[in-house]
């Protein structure tokens, strides 16, 4: 469904399916605001070489649409977002996942209607979690 290599992909559960880790909607149109914490260590065994600590990351991920593949997944959506729930949000750079966290949608608007393959209005997304260490 992306358009191009940079996107956000965002996992769920839906409430009614019990399928975890089921994508929901995406977009190419991603903005991200973020601050992230991480120790950077070296030490005399490994020859000095960068290793790291990480620590946490907060911040927004923001847009002017989210696609949904489904009806189904339009809806829910604006249910996830009504009960607050914590969604995965995975963004990609380049098709190589970039940034892996949780967050609770925002904000959402309506555009269109309830039919497959919709285009959400804006959205934004608040993100929290911990810096990946590779």
């Amino acid at each position: 469904m992306p358009l191009r290599a940079d996107y956000i992909q965002l996992r769920v559960q839906h409430h009614s399916s019990g399928s975890t880790n089921e994508v929901i909607a995406e977009s190419t149109s991603v903005n991200v605001s973020f601050s992230a914490e991480f120790l950077e260590t070296t030490n005399q065994t490994s020859a000095l070489n960068q290793s790291g600590i990480g620590g946490k990351v907060a911040g927004t991920v923001s847009g002017d649409y989210l696609l949904a593949a489904a009806g189904t997944q339009f809806k829910e959506l604006f249910a996830h977002m009504n009960n607050g729930d914590t969604i995965e949000v995975v963004l990609y750079k380049s098709a190589v996942a970039w940034i892996t966290t949780e967050g609770v949608i925002t904000s959402l608007d309506v555009t269109g209607g309830l039919s497959d393959a919709l285009a959400t209005g804006s959205y934004s997304i608040n993100i929290t979690g911990a810096v990946a260490v590779a």
